[in-house]
């Protein structure tokens, strides 16, 4: 017959510890705040969801991904803008990116209040990101004035925000 007794050594040393953990990350998950359309980011809480959603969305995750204009790195950053935040061209570098990225989104977060007076939600952030510079300033920092694909990508990125 079957010996049960490596069965049972394989669910307590594997399934009960994983389900132990799925219980653990769904509790998380169920008193995380969700986010809204227009709720201020808090970068401290945000930080790694921000910018985990920024390289799927972009690339997929992608540190070798390379876009139309010549976008570079999982974030998809144009060569230029990145030139402005390091010398490296260590594009490929996920800490290097991830580096260049965040001080790229620390700038456009700064533009943004000091044009808005207020705080960006990630919708406004992924818009200030996907668009070329002064595009959102230029709409009036209105979703209803961008166009249906931007205001899609962005509602894409703060629904992969939320999960």
């Amino acid at each position: 017959m079957f010996d049960l007794s490596h069965r049972c050594n394989f669910i307590r040393t594997f399934c009960v510890p994983l389900a132990v953990w799925m219980v653990i990350q769904i509790a998380c998950l169920a008193q995380a705040i969700p986010l809204e359309e227009n709720a201020p980011l808090n970068p401290s809480y945000l930080d790694t969801r921000l910018f985990s959603a920024l390289g799927m969305i972009e690339s997929g995750n992608d540190d070798r991904g390379i876009g139309r204009a010549g976008e570079v790195s999982r974030y998809q950053i144009h060569p230029a803008v990145w030139k402005n935040y390091s010398g490296s061209r260590d594009y490929q570098n996920s800490e290097v990116s991830s580096r260049v990225a965040r001080r790229h989104w620390n700038y456009l977060t700064n533009y943004f209040h000091e044009k808005t007076g207020r705080e960006p939600a990630p919708f406004d952030m992924y818009v200030l990101w996907n668009t070329k510079f002064g595009h959102y300033a230029r709409k009036g920092f209105d979703p209803a004035r961008l166009s249906p694909v931007v205001r899609e990508r962005a509602q894409r990125f703060v629904n992969l925000v939320n999960r």
